[in-house]
């Protein structure tokens, strides 16, 4: 198609990147995200920066890799705190890697036919590798398989969602084709162990609550968004409370919002640190309402030596 006038130019680029959209429309399998969000809008996680500019390199190079016997890259787990920065960083890749971000949605994947569900996770990742590169994003893969998780050999559901476990996991041991997965998950716990083996991904990271410095990238990144970075003056005494109480990313933009709302409402441009730390205190960060799980899922990250994402 792009052959047709004779020449290859920016524009052709536009024409591939729109029929691929379509491929996956028509598939009605897969998700095709549209990514705006850039590197700089992470604020932290310096070790996944890192490890994804290697990764980057890789595509970026893959003939040369490939004739230097390097493996092709499989995927990434980002596991740990809700609102910490796991989805974003799967948009993100999308656009640093140059490559399309296909989300896997497992309401689409299960149908009501015998064997229905089966074949629709074969189609998504045919569809996948029919336009790699590309990136195949399975968020909150937890729940997406807690059929197979909590089943104990139950029937049924269970079975169908075991054999499309199966099927997935088989695919990203063996597959050859440049199809970058990330999985996303905000519990591991009860998870098979062969799903976190090595093998199937590179490399697991464990998405913990922002350090002091991260909390400060974040809130600059939050201004910076609605072109509010003069507010950004002396806000030691702001991070602080929030690396005290845990914030997380999300609870830090929450803060940013409601800031600026109140500066609008009240017609002010004169926002202080106090300001911040006034609402930051009437909000109840995640920390505080899923204690619980965030302490088992801290424990499991130390359990099994997952590298931290900061």
């Amino acid at each position: 198609l792009c052959a047709q006038n004779g020449e290859f130019d920016e524009e052709d680029i536009n024409l591939i990147i729109e029929q691929k959209k379509q491929i996956v429309r028509k598939g009605g399998v897969l998700e095709f995200i549209k990514t705006e969000e850039n590197i700089g809008d992470i604020g932290g996680l310096n070790n996944l920066k890192k490890w994804l500019k290697r990764k980057k390199k890789i595509f970026d190079n893959l003939q040369k890799a490939r004739d230097f016997s390097v493996d092709i890259p499989k995927g990434v787990l980002l596991f740990g705190m809700p609102g910490c920065g796991k989805s974003l960083s799967a948009k993100v890749t999308a656009n640093y890697f140059e490559m399309p971000l296909l989300r896997l949605d497992m309401g689409m994947i299960m149908g009501p036919y015998v064997g229905q569900s089966e074949e629709n996770m074969r189609k998504a990742i045919k569809l996948a590798e029919a336009i790699a590169p590309s990136i195949l994003w399975i968020d909150e893969i937890e729940k997406a398989f807690a059929g197979v998780i909590n089943s104990g050999g139950g029937g049924g559901g269970a079975e169908v969602s075991a054999r499309i476990f199966g099927t997935i996991l088989t695919w990203m041991q063996e597959k050859k084709k440049p199809v970058f997965v990330i999985a996303t998950a905000n519990s591991i716990t009860g998870m098979p162990p062969e799903f976190l083996r090595k093998g199937r991904f590179d490399e697991i990271f464990f998405v913990n609550f922002p350090k002091k410095e991260e909390a400060e990238d974040i809130l600059r990144v939050h201004l910076k968004k609605r072109q509010k970075e003069s507010w950004y003056k002396d806000m030691s005494p702001v991070i602080d409370r929030m690396q005290a109480k845990r914030f997380s990313g999300a609870d830090i933009e929450a803060v940013v919002k409601e800031v600026v709302e109140m500066a609008f409402v009240d017609e002010r441009t004169d926002i202080e640190a106090d300001d911040f730390i006034k609402v930051l205190d009437s909000l109840k960060p995640l920390s505080e309402t899923m204690k619980d799980e965030i302490a088992e899922m801290e424990k499991r990250a130390k359990q099994y030596g997952f590298n931290p994402a900061s």
